[in-house]
């Protein structure tokens, strides 16, 4: 089970000690609170300013599931690599990587979209966001007595798909993720990053608060520090409670190089 990392600092730098780190950081619930809609979110300008500092110290990648394009405008910060789309899309300064679906898979989520936008439609509180390689289904404002019925609709619409081998589902908080069939996840996006440079031979500390970040977490097992953001986290070295508490270590990261 995880440490509470405010109250073992001591413990970390002691562990920390001249090693070259390396920062894999979640967006939504770490960078940035949680909010209703997803293009509601947005950085603070003191972590943007963290963000800056740390950039200028250690590799930093923020890794999430939403879209290159949507990632990138929304930090904004010179430097940062983006490792979008659960690590299917990376982009840094000296190289990108767009993992290949695959024609076949193309076509099937096409097709799962413009079902999956039929159904939010009669459900209010609900949104389908299209972020190419997947498809994110938000109902964090739907009526909750209408909650098993909608998710019923999605998985009846999904689960063909899934049966022939062309798609998958994960869930996060109030999302349904659509995504392909392959083995690619936030975990193996770490491991690409940490065989390029400025990655190779850090020390990775993964930040994140969802079931995807679980993902990262076994990527850096034996190798990396894993921290969870809302609690104690059986698969996590350590925990913070919130992005209060993100901004704090961070902060402290920063001033460890500094």
């Amino acid at each position: 089970m995880s440490s509470y990392l405010l109250e073992n600092l001591g413990m970390l730098e002691g562990m920390l000690r001249g090693r070259r780190l390396s920062l894999f950081l979640d967006f939504d619930g770490t960078l940035a609170p949680i909010v209703a809609r997803p293009e509601l979110a947005r950085l603070s300008y003191e972590m943007k300013e963290l963000l800056r500092g740390l950039v200028s110290v250690y590799p930093v990648t923020v890794i999430t599931g939403r879209s290159l394009s949507d990632i990138k405008e929304r930090v904004a910060v010179e430097g940062v690599v983006y490792a979008a789309n659960h690590g299917m899309e990376i982009w840094a300064d000296g190289f990108t990587m767009v993992y290949d679906l695959g024609r076949e898979v193309k076509g099937e989520l096409k097709v799962l979209l413009r079902s999956l936008r039929e159904i939010t439609e009669r459900y209010g509180g609900t949104l389908v966001e299209n972020k190419g390689a997947t498809i994110s289904v938000h109902y964090r404002l739907l009526d909750p007595g209408k909650m098993d019925e909608f998710l019923s609709e999605i998985m009846k619409v999904v689960q063909p798909s899934v049966e022939k081998g062309l798609a998958r589902i994960t869930r996060g908080k109030k999302v349904v993720e659509v995504r392909p069939p392959v083995e690619w996840n936030k975990g193996r996006a770490v491991e690409w990053l940490l065989q390029r440079s400025p990655f190779v031979s850090t020390w990775p500390v993964y930040v994140g608060d969802d079931e995807t970040d679980r993902d990262g977490f076994r990527a850096v097992k034996g190798r990396g520090t894993s921290v969870f953001v809302g609690g104690s986290e059986e698969e996590a070295d350590f925990h913070l409670e919130d992005q209060d508490e993100v901004r704090v270590f961070l902060g402290w990261l920063k001033e460890l190089r500094t």
